[in-house]
């Protein structure tokens, strides 16, 4: 997995790992990210980070939703330096999201990842991720799913 530096456009080896309440405490007090994290604590809270560079790039809350054989984002959020046109690294939200369709498999959903976004992210995830309007989520499964996991993943899965 990689982010793109978008300056220079070098790959940078990137990872996901889960946070504890302690380091979302610390997310809060950082101020680099939007939304209060300590309200995902009852939740699996992931970050990602970037070979050499100390701080998360991307924040992600998911909750495992076996009753409806599905994943759901609860937040996703790329640090305030990664938004918009003069965002410093490319790819995070993507990254992201592949690790929670890569969970949907795992955890026998078929890839099935479901979010509720911010009314005007829903069609960039739609165009950017292939996501699909049910109306109350936006979802991803199968071969979409398995898609986003080969375009973010796929340095990882030729280890």
């Amino acid at each position: 997995m990689h982010v793109i530096h978008s300056e220079s456009g070098s790959e940078i080896q990137a990872t996901v790992s889960k946070l504890d309440a302690k380091e979302i405490a610390l997310i809060n007090k950082s101020k680099r990210f939007d939304f209060n994290w300590n309200k995902e604590k009852q939740y699996d809270v992931y970050k990602l980070t970037a070979e050499g560079i100390d701080e998360p790039l991307g924040l992600m809350s998911l909750a495992d939703r076996p009753a409806d054989f599905a994943i759901e984002i609860r937040l996703l959020a790329s640090s305030l330096e990664n938004v918009s046109k003069a965002k410093q690294y490319q790819r995070i939200a993507g990254c992201l999201i592949a690790f929670a369709c890569r969970g949907a498999f795992e955890a026998g959903y078929g890839g099935y990842v479901c979010l509720k976004p911010k009314t005007e992210l829903e069609a960039y995830y739609q165009r950017a991720y292939g996501f699909v309007s049910t109306k109350l989520f936006l979802i991803t499964h199968g071969n979409n799913s398995l898609s986003l996991i080969k375009k973010y993943y796929e340095k990882q899965d030729e280890q």
